[in-house]
């Protein structure tokens, strides 16, 4: 039994300072097989996925994201999930699907870390040009898009990366007792 936070959750941060090396075809297959295996309500699994490797489609979708993810431009990857809200549950006005696909993306963004593939995912975008540059059916939502990639090995840019995470306190996270209440909201006993 562990007794300590797994190094792939611990270590886990967002990244867009990657090398140029490929991700290879065996790579993806397993990335998508973790997200495959997520749990989804019913076992509906509405998550479906568009892998983008090739350099001019992955410009070419980059133009088509909020202006503060240019570096998506420098992916090796990206990974577009989208679900069709109607093979999923909607109930009491909450859809199922963005549940589930966050669970399929948390579990390929993990299986990516444990590989040493950092990632991270963009949800400004625009929904009409993604679908019509991959092609992606009208009665499909894009939930959400993950950059992927070896970390640069680089010392230079490394460091810059660092200290704009410290800068920015992407590095941050609130204590578990900021979030976690015990018994009732508010609750501090075990």
């Amino acid at each position: 039994m562990f007794e300590e936070l797994r190094p792939e959750i611990a270590e886990r941060k967002s990244t867009t300072n990657w090398s140029p090396q490929p991700i290879s075809a065996q790579t993806w297959d397993l990335l998508f097989e973790a997200a495959r295996r997520a749990p989804s309500s019913w076992n509906h699994q509405p998550a479906r996925y568009v892998a983008v490797s090739e350099k001019t489609a992955i410009t070419a979708l980059s133009d088509v994201l909020h202006r503060c993810d240019s570096w998506a431009k420098d992916a090796t990857g990206l990974v577009v999930q989208a679900a069709c809200p109607e093979d999923d549950d909607r109930v009491d006005g909450k859809d199922y699907y963005l549940y589930d696909c966050g669970l399929g993306m948390m579990s390929l963004v993990y299986q990516a870390q444990a590989m040493g593939i950092s990632s991270r995912q963009m949800i400004g975008f625009d929904e009409q040009e993604v679908k019509r540059l991959l092609g992606i059916p009208e009665r499909y939502r894009v939930v959400i898009i993950t950059g992927l990639g070896y970390p640069s090995t680089n010392p230079l840019t490394s460091a810059l990366a660092d200290v704009k995470r410290t800068l920015t306190a992407q590095h941050k996270r609130f204590a578990t007792e900021h979030l976690v209440s015990w018994q009732k909201w508010g609750g501090d006993s075990k």
